[in-house]
Formats: C-alpha cells, sequence, structure tokens
C-alpha cells in the first residue's frame, strides 16, 4: 500500500465517527469525553443485556471485553454489514460528506501528489517563519524588535507562540522565496499556494506575499499546516491577509485552532466559536481551551458540517457592533439548519473577546459564560431596543415576523413549538394566534417556493453558474489563458462548489500544460468528455470570450453583494445605517458601471 493511498485513508477515517454508525442500532452509554461503552454488536440477538463493547470515537476503534471482538469502522462495516472494503469506503464517504470519487482511481496521484507536495511547502514557510520571528543577534537580543514589540503589546506569551506556530515575516521582498528555493520548491508551485505573488507589472517577476507580517499558521485537524493568515504590523493594508485557496487550503470550511482544540470540544462536548486568530488565542490564553476562529468570514454550511464532527452544542461569541450581530443572526440560521444546540454569549462590555480580555479576568468571562442566551432570547434582545411592555402593536409584530425564517430551520416539531410558546410568553401575545399565523406563512413560502422551482430550467444561459462553467470550459480547452484568468478571477468569484474545485486544479497547471494536462487534472471523465463535445465552440475567438467571461462573472458578483445589502435590510435600521447601506450599493453600482466601460457587452 503506497503513501498516497495511505493518506487517503487516514483523511476519511478522521472524518467519520463510529459512534455515529453505532447508536442507529445498538445502545450507547458515554463515559464521558468521546469514549462509549455500546451493546456489543457481535453477540447474538438478545445474548447481551449490558453493553461490554468499549468506543473511542477519538481513534475511531472498538473492542468488546467478552467476546474479543475489535477494529475500526472499517472492519464493523465489513464484518457486521458484510460490506466489501471499497463499498464500506463509498458508504462512509456519501454518510459524511466526504469526497471519495478519486478514492480507487490511478488519475487522482497528480491532484494527491500536489497535496502532499502543498503541505511540505507549507511545513517549510511554516518553519521559516518560526526561525525568523525568534532570530537574535550577536548581543542576544531579537533581530526584529518590531515584531516582538508588538507580540508583547499584545501580551501573547511565549507557551502560546509556541503552541499555536505563531511566526513573522521579515521585511523582505524574496526572503520566502529564496528559502523555499533552497529546498528545490518551484515558483509555479509558490504561487498556486499564495506564498509567491506575481507583478503586475512583469508577469516573470514573483515576490514575497507575506511581507512585515506576524504570521498565524492554519493548521487542520490532522496537524498539517494548509495556510497562513498574516498581520500587518507597519499599517499596511489590509491589516489581516490570507493564504489564497488552494486544494489543500479552503477558507469557508478552515477552524483556526482546531487541531489544539478538538480534544477539549469533545471532552466538554461544546465548542465556542469566535472570529478570527486574537479572538481564539485571547481565549486560549485564558485557558478556555474548546475555542476555534474562523478566518473572518461569515460562518458557513461546510463550517457547520466541521463541527458537527466533535459536538452538536456551539457557543457564539461574534462581535459585539452592529456587524458582528448580523454576522451572529446569519450564523444561527446556519447551524440551526444542522441541528446544532446554540447559545450565544452576549458582550456587551467590549467589542470582542480579544478586547475583553484586556480589561477582565477569567472569573468575569464565567459570568459572562453563564449568563449566556438562548438563541431565540438572543433574537428577541437585539432586536428590542426598549422595555417589553411598552413595546408597540406593530413593534411586536415584527419581531414576530422576523422568527418565521429561523423557525423554518429548526428540525424539531417538538422544539418548534416551545420556542413559540416561550416567544409568546416573553412578547406577551397570544400563543396560538402565533402559531396559526406561522403555518399559514410557512403553507404560502412553500407554495411560491413550489411555483418558482417550476419556472427554473436547467440550461437556462441566465443561470448564475452558466458563466462559471463556461469558464472552466474555455480554460480546459486552452490551457494557455489560465494565468490571464487567475490574474483577473479569484478563486473566491467562482461560488458554486465543484466548479471553484476544478478553478483551483487548473490553476495548478504551469503554461505549457496541455489540453489533455488540463482535463486529466479535473478528475472526472464525464465531465472531461462533455467539454470535448464543446470543443469546437470555445476554440475561437477565445481572448474575448474570456474577457466576457471575466466581465460577466465579476458583474454577477457585485450584484450579489448589493442583493445581500438589500435583503439584510431591517424596519430598526437608524437613518445612519440606511445612509451607510446606500453608499455601499451606491459604490457597488460605481464599480459595475467602472467594469462594464469600453465593454459593448
Amino acid at each position: 500500500m503506497d503513501n498516497l493511498f495511505i493518506g487517503k485513508l487516514n483523511n476519511l477515517l478522521s472524518r467519520v465517527s463510529l459512534i455515529d454508525i453505532l447508536r442507529d442500532k445498538y445502545k450507547v452509554v458515554s463515559r464521558g469525553g468521546n469514549k462509549y461503552t455500546v451493546q456489543c454488536p457481535f453477540h447474538k440477538d438478545g445474548q447481551e443485556t449490558n453493553p461490554s463493547m468499549s468506543v473511542d470515537d477519538d481513534k475511531g476503534v472498538y473492542k468488546c471485553f467478552t467476546c474479543g471482538a475489535k477494529g475500526n469502522v472499517i472492519t464493523y462495516l465489513k464484518e457486521k454489514e458484510n460490506m466489501s472494503f471499497k463499498e464500506a469506503i463509498e458508504y462512509l464517504g456519501k454518510r459524511f460528506s466526504v469526497d471519495v470519487t478519486d478514492f480507487f482511481s490511478a488519475k487522482s496521484s497528480k491532484k494527491d501528489k500536489i497535496y502532499l507536495e502543498s503541505r511540505r511547502i507549507n511545513r517549510i514557510a511554516c518553519n521559516f517563519f518560526g526561525k525568523t520571528l525568534l532570530l537574535k543577534d550577536k548581543n542576544g537580543n531579537y533581530f526584529y524588535k518590531e515584531a516582538e514589540k508588538y507580540l508583547k503589546k499584545r501580551k501573547i506569551p511565549f507557551s502560546i507562540i509556541k503552541e499555536f506556530k505563531i511566526g513573522y515575516a521579515p521585511p523582505s521582498w524574496n526572503a520566502l522565496i529564496d528559502a523555499l528555493a533552497e529546498n528545490k520548491i518551484t515558483i509555479n508551485n509558490m504561487h498556486i499556494l499564495g506564498l509567491a505573488s506575481v507583478s503586475k507589472n512583469n508577469p516573470n517577476h514573483y515576490y514575497d506575499t507575506f511581507v512585515n507580517r506576524i504570521m498565524f499558521p492554519i493548521i487542520n485537524e490532522r496537524e498539517e499546516v494548509i495556510g497562513f493568515g498574516g498581520r500587518s504590523i507597519d499599517g499596511k493594508e489590509p491589516k489581516y491577509l490570507n493564504s489564497k485557496e488552494s486544494l489543500i487550503f479552503k477558507k469557508k470550511s478552515s477552524l483556526y485552532g482546531i487541531n489544539i482544540a478538538k480534544s477539549y470540544i469533545m471532552k466538554q462536548d461544546e465548542i465556542i466559536l469566535v472570529e478570527g486568530y486574537m479572538d481564539t488565542i485571547a481565549c486560549h490564553k485564558m485557558g478556555i481551551k474548546n475555542v476555534v476562529g474562523t478566518l473572518g468570514t461569515a460562518i458557513t454550511e461546510e463550517h457547520a458540517k466541521e463541527i458537527k464532527r466533535y459536538t452538536s452544542n456551539v457557543v457564539l461569541a461574534l462581535d459585539s457592533d452592529e456587524a458582528g450581530i448580523k454576522a451572529a443572526k446569519a450564523a444561527i440560521l446556519t447551524l440551526l439548519k444542522f441541528d446544532l444546540k446554540l447559545t450565544i454569549l452576549s458582550i456587551k462590555e467590549t467589542k470582542d473577546l480579544d478586547e475583553f480580555f484586556t480589561v477582565y479576568d477569567k472569573k468575569r468571562f464565567d459570568i459572562l459564560y453563564n449568563n449566556r442566551l438562548h438563541w431565540y432570547d438572543y433574537i428577541i434582545e437585539t432586536e428590542v431596543k426598549k422595555e417589553i411592555s411598552s413595546l408597540s402593536i406593530e413593534e411586536k409584530l415584527m419581531i414576530i415576523n422576523g422568527f418565521y425564517r429561523y423557525l423554518d430551520v429548526v428540525k424539531s416539531e417538538t422544539e418548534k413549538q416551545m420556542i413559540i410558546s416561550h416567544v409568546a410568553s416573553k412578547l406577551s401575545i397570544d400563543r396560538e394566534a402565533f402559531n396559526k399565523d406561522y403555518l399559514r406563512t410557512q403553507k404560502t413560502n412553500q407554495n411560491v417556493s413550489y411555483n418558482n422551482s417550476r419556472k427554473i430550467t436547467k440550461n437556462n444561459a441566465d443561470n448564475k453558474f452558466y458563466y462559471e462553467n463556461s469558464l472552466i470550459y474555455l480554460l480546459a480547452l486552452n490551457p494557455s489563458l489560465i494565468k490571464e484568468a487567475e490574474r483577473e478571477i479569484s478563486v473566491d468569484l467562482i461560488k458554486k462548489d465543484i466548479t471553484r474545485e476544478f478553478y483551483i486544479r487548473l490553476l495548478t497547471l504551469n503554461k505549457e500544460a496541455s489540453v489533455e494536462d488540463a482535463l486529466n487534472i479535473l478528475g472526472n471523465e464525464h465531465i472531461a468528455n462533455q467539454i470535448l463535445s464543446k470543443k469546437k465552440l470555445y476554440s475561437e475567438n477565445i481572448y474575448e470570450k474570456l474577457e466576457e467571461l471575466i466581465i460577466k462573472i465579476k458583474s454577477g458578483d457585485i450584484d450579489s453583494k448589493r442583493m445581500e445589502i438589500i435583503n439584510n435590510h431591517s424596519l430598526n435600521d437608524g437613518f445612519e445605517a440606511i445612509c451607510e447601506k446606500a453608499r455601499e450599493i451606491h459604490l457597488l453600482n460605481k464599480q459595475k458601471e467602472k467594469l462594464h466601460q469600453g465593454s459593448d457587452l
């Protein structure tokens, strides 16, 4: 068995839960943390009344101390469910949303080699940043005093620097490039991972992406360095700069600190979810270890899936400003879809937890934690700006109408009815009338949704993913255009997951790549055949086609941002908030106007 196959197998096993499968059929008793005692599946039916099989879900193994049965999740599926090894892999992939389409394919070797090389490059870069931070002169003083000064100012102790592998990118335009080149790493691979950037004026000149920044390695649950976040210490914008997306790094599913926090999350059966590097570090510094952070992005369904692997209990601790409240409400909708139990830290004293711990100690945090709110109470608290008893009928109706979208994603009907009762009692309104109005609204929305879905045709050229798909067709059939596309279309502009994955794979090719190379790296024979069938359509006026797609994709992104602003409009918005939203929409309109200048599209 080669290293690539072992790597794929270990990756799959790290993302599945044995106890989740056993719980479907057998009695499970928790022994604390991620250890369980289970009614042994290998005893004859009815033979065992008390569970005797020990399961360590963290390690993914079981052992029965009565009959001696032992193994892992694949052993169980083969021996008890009569699956072949291949069937077991496919079952696990489908159940736990892990892509196993290339698991047994020799064609995936190129992708896997890129993945392994990406891990190696990031590991070397991480070591470089770490050594640079700790570099001393002949007198024993830190060589880069500004970096040392910044970390002291933020009160980050050496123990945390070591635990999180924090480093420093020096004020040089080629220090990292030179260090990686010494390890026989190509400039193209550095560029793919976002460690080197290409000059706008000279496409053959590259420079270090991260310059004069405190570096936060982003490490996954398998202790692999998948990317970096760099914090500017000289006022240069952006303040935080993340690695660009690649085969190894997906920003919208990454959780900062998960490699350290995962065992604490499982032990406490709860995760505290914050925003960013410094909030995460501030909590860990205070001994609160079940904390992870998003990378400055909205909380996504991919985050929810990652969280669900470790616990069903989430404490949200986002910023307390208007943007943080809006992000928390969006996160509630996302997390409820995955049946996660949600409470919210209502931080009033400071903007965020990083700032909180510069003023208060752990005991004050414990008070904040013990007074956390259920998500529905948080919604009421943030919507109501005065005493509930003084609310007008219109104000109460507005709050109730706002609750419908949250109730729609609650899985349990019993829980839904209990929330309706709680909210009705809190707002002093009739519970039955609230429930009746909600059910009527729900039925109306279902009818509208059904009618709208019938109008949508799969092959409509105005489909929001049409231009993204066309881009993949054009680049796969004309690989010479890939570098030009990369300069104009960032990965985050590609909204559809599978299309984004194809785009990332194509970006790994160099400019000498052939059509065959491009089709092979997609790793999907069906898609490759589809693309080849359109060869004639994408072989003429290719530069004009690329220019058109660049404009269409960027324009679509601007439209999405504009709609998001409009949809987030609330009747509670004050005059200043309305003006700010109008300004944002005006700027987006200007961007779109500028985009189309000189274009006949």
